[in-house]
């Protein structure tokens, strides 16, 4: 599982660069007013609110197939009127004009551009290479591999008939000679950077890459060729996974994390298999923007609301008596019914799945109403309630998680929760104290109207393997070892597709010893009747050997009938357990034939090690995700990807085309829009959607949230960003070895409110194992009409 990162590659603040309505860059210090607006990076302001019909490319033939499925499993996507060339290639920063003139004045003699995505000023024309001077120019070997030869002109991505093997005004070589040796050294450890290897002998220690540039006008509009995805390309796209010309070596420090142990778990540092640390930065409660009246609500346990007790704060404070989670379980994602109940699944302490923290299974259920709380505890096929692991070493620990939660309508139209488990097996003996679910069922009980656990609607992993042909469920439930039950492979996020009402699963884990690390896609039926699964094919950009654990699956609520399209979000790392950065995948799923298909390959926003964290679709099928910085704690700008026609940019920028697990994995497609101004505070925990208003809402770790205000459609869209209000979780921080932050919320769009689920955890405060106890849970309301109130 991918490790704790660390990292203090982060030299200090850097300066935002906006692009403003007349389409002129500005810098940080620069007025912007009090809210900001983004521009598309890729059409020009007055280009005409247009959809056009784009087809996906054709289907893909990979090396590595996936594994099979009920039904026929596609690699590739539906067949595409549009070139190759032209769907694959797109420049990061979304430029791909005609070529540029390149003209000199008296202040600037020099030829300069930059590399997509950088603001430094390098070089066209020189060899990139690694420990060396970068003032060699090309040779003829080069073109035999791919390089800038000099029959073999590559182009920078986007910048068509641009070529790297000589300047592009041949009048001023002479001065570019004499003026190469200085700027070599200077030019030589942001290159290094923006390929991946900063850890380069002699480089300098890398900044933080500053955002991506716009077009000299603002708009950057795509000229009508783009070039096919070349060698050099992906060498330059290929940040964090250690794309060296030299090969092995730089790799492998790139990928090297110093300090596992003998069975794969880093020395020190907790694997977090559902998306990173918890801990992270806060600030005093209203220093960021004033806290308005009405505007927060806490619930909780009697006496646990820390500083909120002493009355000095505008956050009203509610006991709800019987409050309390179970020992070692803390708050996690969360949903709301049609009726305003709020369901909270739960998470250990350690925020490690495979570490856990508690005894048992439960999810909990909070009734705002009346203000009752339920803790709801899942029992096993044999009606056993606490289920510890019999090995004394682990100190009473066992039970469960659960990972995620949904509110769907059932099969009597009436709504039903369903949750998943990531680890719903811990040791213990199954022919004795029987099995929890992998995934289960809450109904509302019509004579005492009380939410209550539906045993028969809930699946173990060997109860969905009976529903499959044998050789799918070898492979999506595997038996890792005798007298162990079947492996569901952990199930950590769930969706329902639109069309269908059929329930797509992300498996998060490999098939144990002897198979793939990689985890898979799962598609079951209401009834829990496997319909489709799909393994992650073996990835290998570059030759370098990743693990892809997919983490969460979003459906996109204008999907078509039998084309119902959802994106995936997965954890990545290096086979030493390195974290790389997160990429986003685009799917389709096919109910007449029982098949997911991936429709784009995975992608990155911008190639400086920055992660896609979490996702959110439009009521029009935009889609919002919300990304990391390289740290791994702090926000990164919002990406936007509008719906232009029948498909977003993921799918006609990056097809999943040819063997697009080596050739194409992890590259850069730029978003449409880059949201200046949400990159703020800590990392996004939550990026939910208010269905009445449009309106993003966005909370981070460290309890600033924030709202953004989506206007107009595809290529014509505009953002207003609200000022961040923090929260105050400082207020609830208990000793220096508890940490508290957000996570999922969930939007109750009758009742105007969006529920925070507010959590405590030990982390790595106390060495694991130990015995269960108990630490105070929240749950938060936001009053979105004083939110989203005028500013």
């Amino acid at each position: 599982m991918p490790a704790k990162i660390r990292s203090d590659a982060d030299g200090g603040e850097r300066g935002r660069t906006t692009v403003g309505r007349s389409g002129r860059r500005r810098g940080r210090d620069a007025h912007d007013g009090r809210d900001r607006a983004s521009r598309s990076d890729t059409a020009a302001p007055d280009a005409p609110d247009t959809d056009t019909d784009v087809d996906a490319a054709g289907p893909a033939t990979a090396s590595d197939a996936a594994g099979p499925a009920v039904g026929a499993v596609d690699t590739g996507a539906p067949d595409a009127a549009a070139p190759a060339g032209e769907a694959g290639d797109r420049s990061p920063t979304g430029r791909g004009g005609p070529p540029t003139d390149h003209g000199t004045d008296e202040h600037d003699t020099d030829e300069h551009d930059t590399l997509p995505g950088r603001g430094k000023q390098v070089r066209i024309g020189r060899k990139v290479r690694f420990g060396k001077s970068h003032a060699a120019s090309a040779s003829a070997s080069d073109s035999d591999d791919g390089g800038a030869g000099s029959h073999d002109h590559d182009t920078l991505p986007g910048r068509a008939r641009i070529p790297i093997g000589g300047d592009p005004d041949p009048s001023a070589h002479g001065r570019c000679a004499r003026r190469r040796g200085r700027a070599g050294r200077r030019d030589r450890a942001a290159e290094a950077t923006w390929i991946g290897a900063a850890e380069l002998p002699g480089a300098d220690p890398p900044q933080d890459p500053p955002e991506p540039s716009a077009g000299p006008d603002g708009a950057g509009a795509a000229g009508p060729e783009r070039t096919r995805p070349s060698r050099r390309r992906l060498l330059v796209t290929a940040a964090g996974l250690g794309a060296a010309a030299g090969g092995g070596l730089i790799a492998g420090r790139l990928l090297s994390s110093e300090g596992s142990v003998p069975g794969g778990l880093p020395r020190g540092q907790p694997s977090a298999p559902v998306g990173g640390v918890t801990a992270g930065p806060s600030v005093p409660a209203g220093s960021v923007t004033r806290l308005p009246e009405n505007l927060l609500t806490i619930y909780g346990a009697p006496g646990s609301f820390g500083e909120f007790d002493s009355g000095q704060s505008t956050v009203r404070v509610t006991e709800v008596p019987g409050w309390g989670f179970g020992p070692g379980q803390a708050a996690f994602m969360s949903a709301v019914a049609a009726d305003g109940t709020v369901f909270v699944t739960t998470t250990p302490f350690s925020d490690d799945q495979s570490k856990l923290t508690g005894t048992d299974m439960e999810i909990e259920v909070f009734e705002p109403d009346i203000e009752r709380f339920t803790r709801l505890v899942i029992p096993s096929t044999k009606g056993r309630l606490s289920l510890p692991r019999l090995d004394p070493i682990y100190r009473g620990v066992g039970g469960g998680d659960t990972s995620d939660v949904i509110v769907a309508p059932g099969p009597d139209g009436a709504q039903r929760v369903l949750f998943t488990s990531l680890m719903p097996y811990f040791g213990w003996n199954t022919a004795l104290d029987g099995e929890l679910p992998s995934v289960g069922q809450l109904r509302r009980d019509q004579q005492g109207q009380r939410w209550v656990y539906d045993q028969e609607e809930s699946w173990t992993a060997a109860q969905l393997a009976t529903t499959a042909p044998p050789y799918v469920a070898a492979q999506a439930f595997p038996v890792l070892g005798p007298l162990q039950p079947r492996s569901s492979r952990g199930p950590s996020s769930i969706a329902r597709l639109p069309r269908s009402g059929h329930l797509v699963i992300t498996q998060y884990l490999g098939k144990g010893a002897g198979g793939t690390d990689n985890g898979a896609l799962l598609v079951v039926d209401p009834a829990g009747h496997v319909l489709a699964h799909w393994q992650y094919p073996e990835v290998r950009p570059l030759g370098i050997g990743l693990v892809v654990n997919p983490r969460e699956v979003v459906a996109d609520p204008t999907s078509e009938p039998d084309d119902e399209r959802f994106v995936l979000i997965s954890d990545v790392r290096g086979l030493d357990y390195s974290t790389q950065p997160f990429p986003i995948q685009e799917f389709s799923y096919s109910a007449s034939r029982d098949s997911i298909t991936p429709c784009s390959t995975a992608v990155r926003a911008v190639q400086d090690g920055s992660r896609m964290e979490s996702a959110v679709f439009g009521a029009d099928g935009t889609l919002y995700v919300a990304r990391t910085k390289i740290d791994g704690l702090r926000a990164e700008t919002v990406a936007v990807y509008p719906k232009l026609g029948r498909e977003r940019g993921l799918v006609t920028r990056t097809p999943a085309t040819g063997n697009w697990p080596v050739d194409t994995w992890g590259i850069a497609n730029q978003p449409d829009y880059l949201v200046a101004g949400t990159d703020q505070g800590g990392l996004v925990r939550s990026i939910t959607l208010d269905p009445r208003t449009g309106a993003i809402l966005l909370a981070g770790l460290d309890g600033l949230v924030q709202v953004v205000r989506p206007a107009g459609r595809g290529t014509r869209m505009t953002f207003r960003t609200g000022q961040p209000i923090d929260v105050g979780l400082n207020m609830l921080r208990g000793p220096s070895t508890r940490y508290v932050g957000v996570r999922r919320g969930a939007v109750d769009p009758l009742r105007r409110s969006l529920w925070l689920p507010v959590n405590q955890m030990v982390l790595d405060g106390l060495p694991w194992p130990y015995p269960p106890f108990k630490l105070g849970q929240w749950l938060m309301r936001v009053d979105l009409d004083v939110l989203l109130g005028d500013d």
